[in-house]
């Protein structure tokens, strides 16, 4: 027996509707940032945004997707689009610029996007990062609200169509992953991925080249 089912099954009847009900509540609340088909947010999907824009659309999503994966906007900033017939499992996207998936993707559990390098390269912005966040948290209010983004290098990620990614790879910033390539377990890729080769390692190599579709 699944567990979420086991658990379901022993507990009192209003607390799984009180569950439900919350997950419902989240799922709604959604709605004025995301966009999408007849597509499927399993349990544990998660859209979260730091400094929500009044009516933006941060995340599209087609048809006949399914997502476990938690998608983050740590600023105003940012949009993530995922086509149609996608599957992420329960991985991170975490977003500045952009991050596309095209169509028929595999996506792993516990893989990372991240369209960003976080903090600068500089070590004094760094320092200032680190007194505003404390200062931030300490005045109530969320730690990276008043982050410095401008010193920040962002460039998006795109996912093109029938790729497969491995679990736990780490995608960075602008990286372009080829038609019907395959990213290797515990790879972390830097640079683009050519279509229809595999990749491995880290830095992430071309170890395998695959037949090109003719259809």
């Amino acid at each position: 027996m699944h567990f979420r089912t086991l658990i379901k099954s022993i507990l009192p009847q209003r607390f799984v509707k009180k569950i439900q009900n919350r997950n419902k509540s989240r799922r709604e609340n959604w709605t004025d940032n995301l966009r999408m088909g007849n597509s499927v947010l399993l349990e544990a999907f998660g859209l979260n945004i730091v400094m929500p824009k009044p009516g933006k659309t941060y995340l599209k999503i087609g048809d006949d997707t399914m997502l476990e994966c938690q998608v983050s906007f740590e600023s105003g900033e940012g949009e993530v689009v995922i086509g149609d017939r996608v599957y992420i499992g329960q991985s991170k996207l975490i977003c500045r610029t952009r991050i596309e998936f095209e169509n028929d993707i595999f996506v792993a559990w516990g893989c990372y996007f991240y369209d960003h390098d976080s903090h600068s390269l500089d070590y004094r912005d760094r320092q200032k990062d680190l007194r505003q966040q404390v200062n931030d948290y300490r005045s109530g209010k969320y730690f990276i609200e008043n982050k410095d983004w401008d010193c920040v290098n962002t460039k998006p990620i795109k996912i093109c169509s029938n790729a497969w990614i491995g679990m736990h790879a780490i995608i960075l910033k602008g990286v372009t992953i080829g038609e019907g390539a395959i990213v290797g377990a515990g790879s972390v890729v830097t640079r683009d991925v050519a279509p229809w080769t595999v990749v491995a390692g880290n830095p992430a190599k071309v170890v395998k080249s695959l037949p090109i579709s003719t259809s």
